[in-house]
């Protein structure tokens, strides 16, 4: 009887570590909402308790620069932003996080800390989420296992985060299991 509630709790936590609001659009477990018009856009993100207000963040960020690039446009300005109440940071709760933003053409402004340049920024988030916008690079295995990457040496920092956008990029290959 004691083990069977040990597995039960055990299978509780492991249900709820997984139970992050996902990179998606809206729905029952949360995700992004937009209303665009002309060159104006107010994303939300609506995440659980479980969701935090790092990767909210993100997500509302990763949503401006695809809004931004989708219609056309190759930077954008938050003119404002909306971040969840601290007491709305429990477990059941649901937190929302809401940016309004100016989308433009051209070269994003050097001296405005709130320009974003939409796509270099959609490319660091997606590598910083463990996602890639273009696939990446096959590795070459050789005779001796070592290992050599196609991709050459970043020159940049954001470069650096997306040559290696999926460290578990060597161990995708199926799993046997004769020992078992």
């Amino acid at each position: 009887m004691r083990m069977r509630i040990s597995l039960m709790v055990l299978s509780a936590a492991c249900l709820l570590a997984g139970c992050t609001t996902a990179y998606q659009p809206d729905g029952v477990s949360g995700g992004y909402t937009q209303q665009v018009r002309d060159s104006t856009a107010q994303i939300s993100f609506r995440g659980n308790g479980l969701t935090t207000p790092e990767t909210l963040h993100s997500f509302v960020l990763r949503r401006c620069a695809e809004v931004t690039l989708e219609d056309g446009y190759s930077y954008f300005v938050l003119v404002h932003t909306e971040t969840p109440l601290e007491d709305t940071d429990k477990l059941y709760s649901m937190k929302v996080e809401t940016a309004t933003i100016q989308m433009y053409q051209g070269v994003k402004p050097q001296n405005d800390a709130r320009a974003y340049d939409a796509a270099s920024l959609l490319r660091t988030v997606l590598a910083q989420q463990g996602e890639s916008e273009a696939p990446a690079l096959p590795s070459v295995v050789g005779s001796t296992n070592n290992v050599v990457t196609a991709n050459a040496a970043p020159s940049s920092p954001a470069q650096s985060l997306i040559a290696n956008p999926n460290p578990n990029a060597l161990t995708n290959d199926a799993v046997h299991f004769e020992h078992w």
